[in-house]
């Protein structure tokens, strides 16, 4: 009785996980998921580079992003969108734009925050995501970042200007959500 009581509790827990697991969708993203600090651009942009593991498609059919971030500014979020390129690996061709609203961010402590496209987008191997919230001193939004890859894929800039490397020596916390 104690067997079979134990096994079922045992199958019960391992069911539970993997529903969650598959509730969960899968990301591509740099770093180990923690942030280390947060930052907001005025005038520039969240600029991350995204390459694709040798083992998958020459292609990425990409379903949204997830930002960890928070809004600051008046308690009601501005009534406008925001701004998320796609960039060519160079950096320097718009291959798509996509628009989201800034209320999907709350004000308080960050957090991750799930953008979903209408229709997936088809991305080449590797590219550029470039975030644009036209941030100013009175909104915004705090992207966290993430120190543990040193900062090999991030950069500060927006299409059609010279794009620098951040200070923070670390990765803005943009992970891709792929297409089933």
């Amino acid at each position: 009785m104690r067997r079979s009581c134990t096994f079922l509790l045992g199958m019960l827990f391992l069911g539970m996980i993997t529903e969650l697991a598959l509730a969960q969708p899968a990301t591509l993203k740099p770093g180990d998921g923690r942030a280390d600090g947060k930052q907001s651009l005025g005038g520039s942009g969240e600029m991350i580079e995204f390459t694709l593991p040798r083992e998958t498609a020459k292609t990425a059919r990409i379903a949204g992003l997830r930002i960890h971030g928070s809004r600051y500014g008046t308690p009601q979020a501005p009534n406008e969108s925001f701004l998320i390129f796609f960039l060519d690996q160079e950096g320097k061709r718009i291959l798509h734009t996509e628009m989201a609203p800034y209320s999907l961010f709350e004000r308080g402590p960050e957090k991750w925050v799930t953008v979903s496209f209408d229709r997936p987008i088809d991305l080449p191997g590797r590219f550029w995501v470039v975030l644009d919230f036209r941030a100013t001193q009175r909104k915004g939004v705090y992207v966290s970042y993430d120190t543990s890859t040193g900062g090999k894929h991030s950069r500060i800039g927006l299409p059609g200007t010279l794009a620098t490397e951040p200070k923070f020596g670390g990765d803005w916390m943009i992970e891709l959500i792929p297409s089933k």
